[in-house]
């Protein structure tokens, strides 16, 4: 009998520091079949449970396509193909997965950064460089076989396999503005490049050493400070709320359910044999823009019951999920008083206790033997997720109290 498992377990890290963050792709060449049986769920579970390193990862999910298929998901709300991003303390890929059982997966150079805005974004495949590219056995056979390539071109994946009817208005495919200018935001911001959006640029070498706070700055960015800024639209009101889109074409988006930073970490303290992986996820549980992201280290057994319970559409505030979700719905009635001037203040002032906290924890660890080492960063992942929680709840009270409908109770 086959488990079900609820979607929360598509993302997130393994015990040995792989970690799988999937999206979905609405715009693709299908070639499904009635014998393909693996659903995108299915490939981010497998190689949280089997996942040794990330090559290893594609390799195993690889051949697992090539002998079940894939078939198209409920991903985000629409029957998409995907693309998933695995990754290790020493590599990272994009796998792209096209309905039917054609795969590519592109490693990421050291030095450069790459972004999949819900599009598949491998262009050109060297067939002979076998340490940037994986793929399935029949790719380019098959594309040959149904005219979709011709001898002699060049095998440009996202444009061959990227093309087929839409399947989600909402996102469409690599050239409407939530694909277009997300991609180009990314790399933007962290590569400083000065390129027209519309060019199929997805990955740059960056300008600066990027830093754990650069990427949730990046989940978190709604086009400030560019003529694509959304405050400054009609739209965004004389509180200047720049996630009045339920989905915008910036990164930071309103409807976010979770955004992820992975933390890799190497750890040479210990011998071989006793090696422990100090990876940490960093979890924002709503829209990042209006939220605090919470570490949680992977050598931690249990977490605090209110990170463990969440069911859309059943509004619950014993759930940590929900209580940062409240938060963020209730900034949009005023944003600016809100949200500027109140909730991002004291998400931002929590965040840099936690970086403080595990700075102090970091040079702690030096001194301590493995087990003790477990037991303080789980305590560190208790503590942590504790705080963020309680300080949701406290500002969700505050702002329903203070803001009553219309009515601003002035001497809170």
């Amino acid at each position: 009998m086959r488990q079900v498992l609820g979607i929360f377990h598509a993302d997130g890290m393994n015990e040995n520091q792989v970690a799988v963050g999937m999206t979905g792709v609405y715009n693709f060449h299908n070639n499904q079949q009635d014998t393909d049986i693996l659903e995108a769920d299915d490939l981010s579970i497998l190689i949280l449970e089997r996942g040794k390193t990330a090559r290893q990862s594609i390799e195993m999910i690889g051949e697992l396509i090539d002998q079940y298929g894939y078939t198209v998901s409920s991903i985000e709300g629409g029957s998409g193909a995907v693309t998933i991003a695995v990754a290790d303390p020493n590599e990272g890929f994009f796998l792209e997965v096209v309905p039917g059982g054609l795969w590519v997966a592109r490693k990421v150079n050291n030095d450069e950064v790459e972004c999949r805005p819900n599009c598949f974004g491998t262009q050109e495949i060297d067939f002979l460089d076998d340490d940037t590219f994986m793929y399935s056995s029949h790719l380019r056979s098959y594309a040959l076989a149904s005219d979709l390539y011709h001898e002699g071109d060049t095998f440009n994946f996202s444009k061959i396999f990227g093309q087929g009817p839409i399947v989600s208005e909402a996102f469409g495919g690599t050239d409407k503005d939530v694909n277009r200018l997300r991609r180009y935001n990314c790399v933007h911001r962290l590569c400083e490049l000065k390129h027209n959006p519309s060019l199929y640029i997805y990955k740059g070498k960056p300008s600066k050493k990027i830093s754990i706070l650069n990427m949730m700055d990046i989940l978190r960015d709604t086009f400030e400070g560019t003529e694509y800024d959304l405050s400054k639209y009609q739209e965004a009101g004389m509180a200047r709320n720049p996630l009045w889109m339920e989905v915008s074409h910036s990164i930071g988006q309103s409807g976010t359910v979770f955004s992820m930073v992975f933390e890799f970490k190497g750890n040479k303290r210990f011998s071989e044999a006793d090696e422990m992986q100090e990876g940490c996820m960093w979890i924002a549980p709503a829209a990042s823009k209006l939220s605090c992201f919470v570490p949680f280290y992977i050598v931690t057994s249990d977490i605090p019951h209110p990170y463990q319970i969440a069911n859309t559409g059943d509004y619950d505030l014993d759930s940590a999920w929900w209580a940062f979700q409240e938060v963020g719905q209730l900034c949009y009635r005023n944003y600016d008083a809100i949200a500027n001037k109140l909730v991002k203040p004291e998400f931002s002032k929590l965040q840099q206790t936690f970086f403080s906290e595990q700075l102090a924890l970091n040079n702690n660890l030096a001194t301590l033997d493995k087990d003790k080492c477990i037991d303080e960063l789980a305590n560190f992942t208790h503590d942590s997720a504790t705080k963020a929680y309680k300080e949701a709840l406290r500002l969700g009270k505050y702002i329903k109290g203070k803001y009553l409908s219309n009515t601003i109770v002035e001497w809170l």
